[in-house]
């Protein structure tokens, strides 16, 4: 008794995988990458400042996507005074005598450079998952 394998199927499959699934696995790992550079701008020095709260509410993530032409997560904090506050200069940021001891600039810059790899992580982790569980 012989065994025939279809390559067809796995060829559908992986076809659906690479143009569907896997696309759509990317964006769900990059919102949760991108939820948690939030997570960690308001946890971690420098904290994202405060003012009475509603700057540090204001964090989300508005666009997590991947098309032909980039993968892209769009998270900070909209607040319209946020990137005032984040572009400050060393001498400025000096200057200021923040509600929050810890909070300054570069708050949300700081964490992607520091984190970069555990963001990426994330992102390959919820591939993972996916593949694990066999489909998106």
């Amino acid at each position: 008794m012989g065994m025939t394998i279809d390559p067809t199927d796995f060829e559908k499959g992986f076809k659906a995988l690479t143009e569907k699934a896997l696309p759509e696995t990317i964006s769900k790992g990059l919102f949760k990458a991108g939820s948690q550079l939030i997570i960690d701008a308001i946890e971690e020095q420098p904290y994202v400042p405060f003012d009475e709260g509603h700057l540090r509410g204001s964090g989300k993530v508005t666009k997590a996507e991947v098309s032909e032409a980039a993968v892209e997560v769009n998270a900070g904090f909209n607040k319209e005074y946020a990137a005032r506050w984040h572009e400050l200069t060393p001498e400025e940021d000096a200057k200021i005598n923040w509600s929050l001891p810890g909070s300054g600039r570069k708050y949300l810059e700081s964490k992607m450079l520091r984190y970069k790899d555990d963001y990426m992580k994330i992102v390959a982790k919820h591939i993972q998952n996916v593949l694990d569980k066999g489909g998106a």
